[in-house]
């Protein structure tokens, strides 16, 4: 293993700004396609910044398939630094799951590298690099599978959440590296979710605003939280049917930012969390922390000039950013505001023991176990599993075809959202409580100082890192590698 290199990037160049509905290509997706990473300017509350863009080359943001079919896609590289793409959450051979010096080598600027595999899954996932820092400059794009047995006509609104920052991405990391102390204070971790009292503020709310920046919750201070590329002041708006229903695909692409999403006046219900079916939950307020997704439904009243804000408030934060649904009537569009009154408190289990899974797997005792220690040093911003550091790691083993239990224990006052690459897990217990039909996931939230259990099956053999999915975390050396023994 080596370091991933690490390129300042000094050019820009202009681009138009991302269309309000996600183009559908079902009906192309088992035909190869190119898929185009490019830089382009954005503006963000009237600064202009430049960010990486993954597009078809008709212009499609990312990808939307058929569960069934094979994405064949090349992946053209037209920015002047390296990169992979990583396939978040979907099951695929090994040798394509775009982790830079584990399963392939970097893609070189100007060059290019073939992805072809079955899609096996139907839902809701993400694309993104995997290489140093890209994320924070949106280097992803959602992923989009649809079941052919699906003969719903609800519309697919897709809303990927990101955090922005002005300062580079190594700027910010260099900052980290300088140190911090770490806030151990009772009042901070005890800070749970709270009913939302508007739609102008999305979620649990204290009224000690001094403990919201504290590390405890947010490394880095963001100046703004964005949808689709947009800001509240200039927010997608997606024209929606009166009595239609919208199946809100909302992707977690932040770096380093969990989020309460607020569906306001319309009742939302959840029907998958990363990619996998659940039972329906019913509510307003749903929780989502970083690489997770959330696919709700929502019902448009027969109203002809509805607008219906769906709003996500950053979790220690009082800043939100959302996407509005209006009816083709509607004229005026209301303003809602980037920054609220009350300050959003911390992500917990609240959610997560209530989803059960539709399809969990099938009961059987566990054949192996591994255990991963979540540990960190915020004076040095180094963050471990198992007292290493990527890199420099000693690889986990499993063998084929066991039921494996991975152990995560967070030994750190920060929460960590843990992403296991090539399988899906189901949540079977949180500190020590089991759960009865958990959520079958990719990535899953673990309080600080807490121990969750998930159990998968091992069988998709190859090299699988597994890592915290809060970037700084990540580079900092929160991952580790799991590898089939031979």
């Amino acid at each position: 293993m080596i370091k991933l290199m690490k390129i300042f990037i000094g050019m820009s160049i202009s681009i138009f700004m991302l269309a309000n509905t996600y183009a559908a290509t079902k009906e192309n997706a088992n035909k190869s396609i190119e898929l185009v990473i490019t830089q382009k300017n954005i503006d963000v509350d009237g600064k202009k910044t430049w960010v990486y863009y993954v597009s078809q080359p008709n212009g499609t943001w990312g990808f939307e398939g058929v569960k069934g079919q094979y994405f064949d896609a090349t992946v053209k590289n037209e920015t002047t630094v390296p990169t992979v793409l990583h396939w978040h959450g979907l099951i695929v051979p090994n040798d394509q799951d775009g982790v830079p010096y584990v399963t392939q080598a970097p893609i070189p600027p100007g060059g290019t590298y073939h992805y072809h595999f079955k899609l096996l899954q139907a839902g809701t996932f993400w694309m993104h690099s995997h290489f140093g820092l890209q994320v924070q400059r949106y280097m992803s794009a959602p992923f989009i599978i649809h079941d052919p047995n699906d003969k719903s006509d609800a519309q697919d609104v897709v809303m990927m959440l990101a955090d922005y920052s002005p300062k580079t991405p190594d700027a910010i990391f260099a900052e980290l590296k300088k140190g911090m102390p770490m806030n151990t204070s009772a009042a901070t971790k005890q800070k749970m979710a709270m009913p939302m009292n508007d739609n102008k503020s999305m979620s649990s709310m204290q009224s000690d605003n001094s403990m919201a920046q504290k590390p405890d919750l947010n490394d880095v201070k963001y100046d703004a939280y964005l949808t689709n590329y947009q800001t509240l002041k200039n927010p997608p708006v997606i024209r929606v049917q009166p009595g239609k229903t919208v199946r809100l695909r909302i992707i977690n692409g932040a770096a380093m930012s969990g989020f309460f999403v607020n569906t306001g006046k319309l009742p939302g219900q959840l029907i998958a969390v990363d990619g996998n079916d659940i039972h329906p939950i019913n509510g307003t307020q749903f929780q989502i922390s970083e690489a997770q997704r959330l696919d709700i439904l929502v019902k448009i009243p027969e109203q002809k000039d509805g607008v219906y804000p769906i709003l996500a408030q950053g979790e220690g934060t009082n800043m939100q950013t959302g996407l509005i649904l209006a009816t083709p009537e509607a004229k005026t569009i209301p303003t809602y505001p980037e920054k609220v009154k009350n300050t959003a408190g911390s992500l917990d289990y609240s959610q997560e023991w209530q989803l059960k899974a539709l399809y969990p797997l099938t009961p059987k005792p566990v054949d192996e176990t591994l255990t991963l220690n979540l540990e960190g040093d915020m004076a040095k911003y180094e963050w471990k599993i198992n007292n290493q550091m990527w890199p420099h790691i000693t690889p986990l083993s499993v063998h084929n075809d066991r039921r494996v239990e991975m152990i995560i224990n967070n030994q750190t006052d920060m929460a960590h959202p843990i992403h296991l690459h090539g399988h899906t897990f189901e949540v079977t217990e949180i500190d020590g409580k089991p759960v009865t039909d958990g959520a079958m996931r990719d990535t899953v939230f673990v309080m600080p100082h807490s121990t969750v259990k998930v159990q998968f099956d091992s069988d998709n053999p190859g090299k699988w890192v597994v890592h915290c999915h809060m970037l700084y975390h990540q580079e900092a050396g929160m991952m580790t590698e799991i590898d089939y023994a031979k």
